[in-house]
């Protein structure tokens, strides 16, 4: 292999967008991490490139960026091994998808915090706590929180975002729904619904279930699963009005009945007489075999239905419990 390592940054002087290429030895790059390379370009090659970064730990997150497509946390990523992966003497540095780019790998964080505001993200504890009692919790509770805690607000999640790449109007980042889940099932809480009810109002039920914020969390953390957790605990609360809520419920009643979700009734159950408008992807999902008109006269149960409805009863119960 060429002993030439050739990084591309992506870069933005506040005007035009460009890539640049700097040429390292692969002696530069020996026993470095990618935060670590790119402090050696700015001091032997480029004073001009901009970038974050603090701790250095993989502790505050602010070392955040995008390599070859991925988000990663650059000071706890070793560009040795990132070339090894790629098998390659060239990678693409770029800023974090989903963000403001203010200069160069440098992006805005103004707009998610506010996000992260709107869930009230601090603890209110209930009424028996006080200054002279302290807010204890059992390790069990505490467990159940603990993983969630480990956030370090790197935006990696919101980086690889799917439904944030279409609309950040409608929308909070998976780390702002992470915290607010957080907060929410804590023990110590005097009220979930300060946290759930804004994560409600705010996109709580738009998620696409694409993993990818579980995929890429340094700290191994499910966003998506503070999610589901906080659609348990609004629509346990009354709030089980929108086409979120009610096509959840239209997709449990499918598989309690059958076994078998019926994607013609769904429809119907979720959007009422409003889903017949929608002819032409009616008429296309019947092409492709996806549904199938005698659906609407119902399905036969699956083998061992139920066996499958004790499962769903004792999964509900668990998901009460986590409350």
């Amino acid at each position: 292999m060429s002993d030439a390592v050739f990084i591309v940054i992506e870069r933005f002087d506040g005007k035009k967008r460009y890539s640049q290429e700097y040429t390292l030895a692969r002696a530069d790059v020996h026993n470095k991490t990618v935060l670590s390379t790119l402090i050696f370009i700015k001091e032997h090659l480029d004073p001009t490139l901009n970038f974050t970064a603090a701790c250095r730990m993989a502790i505050c997150g602010a070392c955040g960026v995008r390599l070859n497509g991925q988000p990663i946390i650059a000071c706890d990523t070793s560009m040795e091994d990132q070339l090894a992966l790629y098998a390659t003497n060239r990678v693409t540095i770029a800023p974090l998808a989903n963000f403001k780019v203010i200069s160069d790998l440098v992006v805005d964080w103004e707009p998610a915090l506010e996000n992260l505001r709107k869930v009230h993200p601090s603890l209110m504890a209930r009424k028996e706590f006080s200054k002279e009692k302290g807010c204890r919790q059992s390790a069990g509770d505490m467990e159940k929180i603990a993983d969630m805690w480990d956030c370090i607000l790197c935006g990696c999640c919101a980086s690889s975002c799917n439904k944030l790449s279409v609309n950040r109007a409608d929308y909070l980042e998976p780390f702002v729904f992470n915290i607010a889940a957080r907060m929410s099932v804590d023990s110590r809480s005097k009220d979930p619904m300060i946290h759930a009810k804004p994560a409600f109002d705010n996109g709580l039920w738009k998620c696409v279930h694409c993993q990818e914020c579980a995929n890429v969390c340094p700290k191994h953390i499910k966003p998506v699963e503070g999610i589901s957790i906080m659609r348990n605990i609004t629509v346990n609360r009354g709030l089980n009005q929108g086409k979120g809520p009610e096509h959840a419920e239209a997709f449990l009643t499918d598989m309690r009945d059958t076994g078998r979700l019926n994607e013609m009734k769904m429809a119907l159950r979720t959007e009422g007489v409003t889903a017949m408008t929608r002819v032409g992807l009616a008429v296309n999902l019947l092409r492709r075999g996806k549904v199938h008109p005698t659906e609407l006269l119902g399905n036969d149960p699956i083998k061992g239905q139920a066996d499958f409805v004790r499962i769903l009863d004792l999964a509900k119960a668990d998901a009460k419990g986590k409350e």
